[in-house]
Order: structure tokens, then sequence, then C-alpha cells
């Protein structure tokens, strides 16, 4: 499937959609032609991309259809809330997605109220997560922060010591401090957690 096909199929019933891949697109050059209804493709990898995907959504002033790889849930309810009518899966059938974007050009919304619901509500709990994690993140010391990345890297302690010419000890005190910061029990928990703060989860 191709957003050239998509667009050529539905011009063929006298619907224009226009489409983008590209989260960078001008809001403006994406009306051109009058298109009643839009599709843009995303993989949502990096909160920054998902801030762009909304703030393109939000730009477009057109009934909008996203289709993404990222799983159902907190991600689409981003979208919805910015305004999108439907979020799709990117391994969606074509048909499928003209279906969407003929709904999305004559009114149709995608999702049923409780499904909009639902999903926003995923999204506001995520975003709360990672307004709590930003929180911790910046109790962090400088060093603590350095640690914490060195040890999302993969880095052992050993290597860590090491690097900063400090001794082991020093960088398990550090270690042990992240940890009560993020209230977790273990280093894995603590990279998992950094790791949800620096890109959107799968699932």
């Amino acid at each position: 499937m191709t957003l050239d096909a998509v667009t050529v199929a539905l011009d063929e019933h006298g619907i224009t959609v226009t489409a983008t891949a590209s989260t960078s697109a001008d809001p403006d050059e994406l009306l051109v032609g009058a298109p009643s209804a839009w599709l843009v493709v995303t993989d949502l990898d990096g909160w920054t991309h998902l801030g762009e995907v909304c703030d393109l959504v939000r730009g477009v002033r057109l009934p909008g259809v996203v289709l993404t790889s990222a799983p159902r849930g907190g991600l689409w309810g981003a979208l919805l809330e910015a305004g999108a009518v439907a979020v799709l899966s990117d391994d969606t059938h074509s048909d499928t997605i003209e279906d969407a974007l003929r709904d999305a050009a004559e009114g149709r919304h995608g999702h049923t109220p409780g499904e909009v619901e639902g999903l926003v509500s995923q999204w506001h709990l995520m975003r709360e997560g990672r307004e709590r994690m930003h929180r911790l993140v910046r109790s962090l010391t400088v060093r603590e922060h350095e640690v914490l990345e060195l040890l999302y890297d993969g880095a052992t302690v050993a290597e860590i010591a090491s690097r900063f010419g400090v001794a082991q000890t020093t960088v398990r005190t550090q270690v042990k401090s992240i940890l009560r910061k993020f209230e977790v029990g273990s280093q894995l928990a603590a990279v998992a957690a950094y790791d949800r703060y620096l890109r959107p989860p799968r699932s």
C-alpha cells in the first residue's frame, strides 16, 4: 500500500485526499487542491516526534486519519485528542484505509465516543507518568544523571567507576540515590523507567 495508491483510488470516487509521511510538512501545502480529508503516516518513535505529529494534526484544518506503527493505546489517544478523526494500524488493509478517509471526508468519525474516551484516558495516564518521570530526572544531580545514562547504555558499575576515576563504592552510592529518587528497587527498573521517559512505550 502506498500513499499514492490510496489517494488515486479515492480520487476515482470523487474524494480528494492529501497525504504525507513527513511531520515537517507545511499544513498550508497540504490544503492545496482543496482536499476533503488527509492522511499522515508515522511511526511515533519518540516524544518529540509525537509532539510534531500532534502539532501537524492540529495545524491541518481538515478531517485527518493517522496510519501508525504505534500499538493501539495512549499514543492513539494523543492523536485523537489533537483532532484526528481516526487512527489506524499501519498494517490495515488499503480498503479499510480508503473507507476511513471516505468517512472522514463525509464528516464521520472512525471511533465510537467510548473508544475515544478510553484511548484519550490512556494518553492522559501516559502523559502524567512522563511528567512525573521528568520531575524525578530533574531531581538527579549532574553526576547521577551521567551514571544513569551510562547504565542505560549498558555500562557496569566497574566500567562507570573506571570512566570517572572513582571507587566502585562511590558509583554504588550514586546508583542507590537514583533508585531511591525513582522509587524503584533495582538498576533494571531504573533503566526501564528512564527508557519510558525517553521514548513513548510501545505497548
